[in-house]
């Protein structure tokens, strides 16, 4: 549901890729004073999830190289500073993408919803903490609808499913240009950067800090690039690389997954006295093969451990769920449970689920109002970039890659995408500097697969920034969230308390030790997690989102 009005002129959207725009203060002969000097309503949010703090809309020009054109409104949340005697700004914050909506951002933790914001954080106590839907997405308009599915493969898909693919993308981006020909080329990181410097003035902000995950630590990177007098502090949390937009960041999950697997199926041989799936790495991965292979002739009906709705576990849908559940060495028990009785083909135990007391009982899920994610916008941002156009290159890397590493998204993104079949020729994108600006904080963690340890190291190199490792770590993003007491502390003492950016190394959530038995696991206290039906295996790139878990 959008709310905002469309705040488009009559007429067909005409519509030029923004160049670099160097900000500076509103003056008589700045082309964009009538946006930084807007005046800014703000108002409680109708959405249930964002009845904690305000909403405005802020005007933008729709090209910047025409500010006096077409317009569009960018949707934003506040949550003011809990402590306006300390308070030292705004922090405009994203979660993600390309294509995450960001509004939620602002809130605070909430026990009916499965995300992670910052309004229960102490950088809410001294900074107004922003929320925004980019262009394109959730509540801001004008809204992009390319009117079909991101068309995603599985891990390993055949060179008849590969030929399948390639028609379903080439389907997908004709049918995109069709309906947003002329909107595409302005949906860009750049664009949105300056989006967010119009945001800063129109709240009367000399500066602004800065906290970003995942795709966000890009936008932040390139916001600080354009903006470098605008811009405080900084946190990229999981960062990107600098360079290699947006294929190779996309196909080196590949490798973090399988860096995973490895050392998860490590972890298993060293319990095989209470699994019994393998006493070397190589047999536990031979235990999974073999299960895999079953289940492409014979797809499992599952019912859950808590007698949910039922549904068939593939060989394509086990292969994702392997890759996604070896991340979370906290849960490796957890996981491995459900996992023996998936490898043995027994039925889960029958267990009891207690209610989430946090959950409204009159209350829609997931919230009908918020669109935690846009693959619209996704496709578009994408094409910022060139991607190669030889199918048989694509072809190749696939061909590898399914056997070289399967699981988890496996060859999901060394497929051809629809950016591979874009029409339009992208300007070049900004690169990434820091000249102008105080030196931030880069978040790495060293297995995460969303976003591999290697960006970070590049990103905090590129711009001479502090690092802080997450080690032995799998999941993605990590301030804030439970177990990263270290790494939020780390971010707190900078954000927060003023103290000077610096390497800094942090113990990942500790691995799962002294395994129960499955049937223990399952049956007793400890609650399997549900294995289906799983996440969009597109989803789970550097798109993470904030919305609730599948």
């Amino acid at each position: 549901m959008r709310t905002a009005p469309l705040l488009t002129t009559a007429g067909t959207l005409v519509l030029a890729l923004a160049t670099s725009l160097a900000a500076a203060p509103a003056a008589a002969d700045d082309p964009l004073r009538e946006f930084h000097e807007q005046e800014v309503v703000w108002a409680p949010c109708e959405e249930h999830l964002l009845r904690e703090v305000e909403c405005a809309w802020i005007e933008v020009p729709l090209d910047y190289d025409a500010p006096a054109g077409e317009r569009a409104s960018i949707a934003i949340s506040r949550n003011r500073a809990t402590d306006p005697d300390r308070r030292r700004g705004i922090l405009l914050t994203n979660p993600g993408g390309p294509g995450g909506t960001g509004r939620q951002m602002a809130v605070g933790d909430r026990p009916d919803h499965d995300f992670s914001s910052l309004g229960a954080q102490r950088v809410a106590e001294v900074y107004d903490v922003i929320g925004m839907d980019p262009r394109g997405s959730g509540a801001s308009t004008p809204y992009l609808d390319c009117g079909t599915h991101y068309p995603a493969t599985w891990s390993r898909p055949t060179d008849d499913e590969l030929s399948g693919h390639t028609r379903a993308v080439i389907a997908a981006q004709r049918a995109c240009e069709s309906a947003h020909g002329d909107l595409i080329p302005h949906m860009t990181t750049a664009n949105t950067a300056r989006d967010m410097d119009v945001i800063r003035a129109a709240l009367g902000e000399d500066e602004i800090s800065y906290l970003g995950r995942s795709y966000g630590t890009y936008l932040g990177a390139v916001y600080g690039s354009l903006f470098p007098q605008r811009l405080d502090r900084s946190v990229l949390d999981a960062a990107v690389p600098p360079e290699g937009m947006w294929r190779d960041v996309f196909t080196r999950q590949s490798e973090g997954y399988r860096a995973n697997v490895e050392r998860y199926t490590a972890w298993v041989a060293e319990h095989d006295d209470v699994y019994g799936l393998g006493a070397t790495p190589e047999e536990v991965l031979a235990a999974f093969e073999q299960t895999r292979a079953r289940l492409a002739e014979d797809p499992r009906r599952n019912e859950g451990p808590d007698g949910g709705e039922p549904w068939f576990l593939t060989a394509d849908l086990f292969d994702y769920l392997v890759g996604y559940a070896v991340r979370e060495q906290h849960e490796w028990s957890h996981w491995t449970a459900d996992f023996w009785h998936i490898v043995n083909d027994l039925p889960y135990p029958e267990v009891e689920t207690p209610e989430d007391p946090g959950f409204p009982e009159d209350e829609e899920w997931p919230e009908p109002g918020i669109e935690f994610d846009n693959p619209s916008l996704m496709m578009a941002v994408l094409c910022e970039a060139p991607w190669p156009t030889r199918l048989s290159g694509y072809y190749a890397d696939v061909r590898q890659v399914r056997e070289y590493s399967p699981y988890g998204v496996g060859a999901g993104w060394h497929v051809p995408q629809p950016c591979t079949f874009a029409s339009h020729t992208p300007d070049p994108l900004v690169e990434p500097e820091r000249e102008g600006y105080p030196r931030g904080l880069v978040i790495g963690g060293e297995y995460d697969a969303n976003t591999v340890y290697e960006g970070s190291v590049r990103m905090a190199a590129r711009l001479d920034n502090a690092l802080v490792t997450v080690a032995d770590e799998g999941f993605h993003t990590f301030y804030g969230r439970e177990g990263m007491d270290c790494v939020t502390a780390a971010v707190d003492a900078y954000l927060v308390d003023g103290a000077p950016p610096r390497d800094t190394r942090c113990a990942g959530r500790p691995r799962s030790v002294d395994p129960l038995s499955p049937e223990e696991e399952m049956g007793g206290t400890n609650l399997v997690l549900d294995a289906g039906p799983l996440h969009d295996p597109l989803r789970d790139g550097p798109l993470i989102r904030e919305g609730p878990r599948d």
